[in-house]
């Protein structure tokens, strides 16, 4: 049942989400790159001064 639920469940949740509300779909890719992007900008000052 859990090979059923996990990659059709969650896919099909994702789809129906952006379908019907496709703006709020939107924002919520656009945080994600948002955070990630901040968390890559993190780590390479990081590495830049731990390498200095």
């Amino acid at each position: 049942m859990k090979k059923l639920i996990w990659p059709w469940g969650i896919g099909l949740f994702i789809l129906f989400f952006t379908v019907t509300a496709p703006s709020n779909a939107a924002d919520v890719v656009h945080n994600t790159v948002g955070v990630l992007g901040g968390v890559a900008n993190g780590l390479s000052d990081f590495v830049s001064e731990a390498t200095a």
